[in-house]
């Protein structure tokens, strides 16, 4: 594991564990919502075409929020195995160490930022995990 003191791996490993309560918890409203909206409930019976439109957007964005959920879930459940495998806090590019400041902010980060940096110009992407 990176160089971190076993008071930042607890502190980590705690917000891994809150945010994932979260995201479990999200994902399960979202859940039960998603049984009970469709368009017909959210639209009313006899919606017109703008209050049927709205209705199908309302629907697409609550499952496009709950599809980022399970990405962060997903993420999160890679930094346990990582914390199992003695790997979390190293770069997955490079090996390098993660500096304690970027799993902080990032805590299923994979990367040290120079390596987190190219990756996004190549992919365009970031990590997955806001701030906590």
């Amino acid at each position: 594991m990176a160089k971190l003191t076993s008071e930042q791996r607890r502190t980590l490993e705690r917000h891994l564990m809150e945010r994932r309560a979260e995201l479990v918890k999200k994902v399960r409203a979202a859940t039960d919502s998603a049984k009970t909206d469709n368009i017909t409930s959210v639209a009313g019976e006899v919606g017109d075409p703008g209050d049927e439109s709205m209705a199908a957007q309302f629907v697409d964005l609550n499952l496009t929020e709950a599809q980022t959920e399970l990405r962060e879930l997903r993420a999160i459940e890679e930094a346990f195995s990582r914390l199992a495998d003695n790997t979390y806090g190293y770069c997955t590019e490079c090996g390098g160490e993660i500096p304690y400041a970027r799993l902080e902010a990032y805590p299923t980060a994979e990367r040290c930022t120079e390596c987190q940096t190219r990756h996004e110009r190549v992919y365009g992407g970031r990590d997955v995990t806001p701030s906590l």
